[in-house]
């Protein structure tokens, strides 16, 4: 009986809130509606002429304002052209919209919205077509401030009656998927340095030369260098395959791009998951285009394990996979390197970007120093971000002979590349933890990210 009560008592509430909503978007509508209902028991309860006249003339209004909206709707078509990708955090994406007025009416408020869930951003005007002007051309353009994939459409054009009793709402086109890649940035060459060189060259001739040893086949994609074709395979299987080579004496690099959920501070535009995936981006395109296999692994929302390779094909997809995983994986950095430590050469370089705490990882890629291989761990400052501090993970890296590049909220990503710690940044970084710890207010004023926030 009491759940019966409860239930019953809902009905109102919930009646209320419709009523309310749809006053909301017709307010003008019944407005009129309810002086009409107001003059017609006026005149007909006192039999007063101006009330009457009132009410017929309300009446009207209504009658010509509905087919005035409908024939405002009925002929306005709309096209929208929309940039093409690949769109870039700190790029502007643009659209334009041409509407065009197939007569009747004029339409002096007509307002087109293009729907996105792009953060931060919309994508509305308000325009005006007469009976002398057919067309209207608008151009919208806002800045992209997040990597991701997002929905973008369908176009919504909307617009009423010049009293605003009966706006209407046409939809145009169909709803699309847009990807934004993280900014890419200019780095300086810190994770090569202490890659072995061919006899006495210079440093311009690094190892970077295949290994002779073949040590599989795959089919071409666009993007691979034609002398790799094995032609004894492609006459066999009648499809374009290119060689494989064994990695083992040729030098490649890794990119590790850490996305445990417990390595992330402060999951927004200004977050270490963005500097990292702006890191990640720029450290990839660098390296790639200099021709040298880069191997890259990251378990996030999705996880990636690519093998080093040199193809455009291979850049792109791993951008992607920087541009559309979140960190919310469960895989530590530990973990990680267990499936990858197989792979390691003898000349193999190995990137790190992380910003998680002290750990067991650590030791991990001291262990991996002590091979040869050249590790560099990019460190992300979790306290600039608002988070505890991960200063301990620094000094454990620094002692256990890893190259550390701590990057702190506000600092310039090549400024932080140049040298690691240990070589006249423990000042810098001691005096910047301590001034946060004593003014946790002044984190507002840190200088804006300038060549990484967009």
């Amino acid at each position: 009986m009491a759940t019966e009560n409860s239930m019953i008592s809902t009905r109102p509430i919930g009646g209320r809130k419709r009523v309310v909503r749809r006053l909301k978007r017709h307010p003008v509508l019944y407005g009129i509606l309810g002086v009409i209902t107001l003059e017609f028991l006026t005149g007909l309860g006192t039999g007063f002429d101006l009330s009457v006249r009132l009410y017929y003339a309300l009446g009207i209004l209504l009658v010509v304002g509905w087919f005035w909206a409908r024939s405002s709707s009925k002929n306005l078509t709309a096209e929208i052209e929309r940039s093409k990708g690949p769109h870039t955090v700190g790029g502007k994406i643009s659209e334009v919209v041409t509407m065009r007025n197939g007569g009747g009416t004029p339409k002096a408020w007509v307002e087109v919205e293009d729907r996105t869930d792009l953060p931060g951003i919309k994508f509305k005007h308000v325009a005006s077509l007469g009976l002398t002007v057919s067309f209207d051309r608008v151009e919208m353009s806002q800045t992209a401030t997040r990597r991701g994939e997002y929905k973008i459409g369908p176009l919504v054009v909307r617009t009423s009656d010049p009293f605003g009793m009966f706006p209407q709402e046409v939809v145009f086109g169909s709803e699309e998927t847009i990807l934004v890649n993280p900014k890419i940035i200019d780095i300086p060459d810190f994770a090569t340095t202490s890659i072995q060189h061919l006899g006495e060259t210079s440093r311009r001739q690094r190892t970077r030369v295949l290994s002779t040893d073949v040590a599989s086949v795959r089919e071409y994609e666009s993007g691979d260098d034609l002398s790799k074709i094995h032609w004894l395979s492609t006459a066999r299987t009648g499809q374009m395959m290119v060689k494989q080579f064994d990695q083992g004496s040729s030098g490649d690099m890794w990119v590790l791009f850490d996305q445990h959920s417990n390595s992330v501070v402060n999951n927004d535009i200004d977050s270490t998951d963005e500097i990292a995936a702006t890191v990640a981006a720029s450290v990839i395109d660098r390296y790639t285009r200099t021709f040298l296999p880069v191997g890259y692994i990251s378990h996030g929302s999705q996880s990636l394990v690519a093998l080093p390779d040199r193809s455009s094909h291979h850049r792109d997809q791993i951008i992607r996979h920087i541009a559309t995983s979140k960190p919310t994986g469960d895989i530590t950095i530990l973990e990680a390197l267990s499936d990858i430590e197989r792979e390691f050469g003898q000349n193999t370089s190995l990137v790190v970007i992380t910003a998680a705490n002290d750990g067991p990882w650590v030791e991990a890629l001291a262990g991996l120093s002590k091979r040869g291989i050249r590790v560099s761990t990019v460190l992300i400052n979790r306290h600039s971000y608002g988070g505890d501090s991960n200063e301990s993970a620094l000094s454990h890296l620094a002692a256990s002979g890893v190259s550390a590049y701590p990057l702190r909220m506000g600092q310039s990503i090549p400024d932080a590349l140049k040298t690691p710690f240990g070589r006249g940044k423990d000042t810098e970084l001691a005096s910047n933890d301590s001034n946060q710890s004593s003014r946790p207010e002044a984190k507002s004023g840190q200088p804006e990210l300038s060549d990484t926030k967009h």
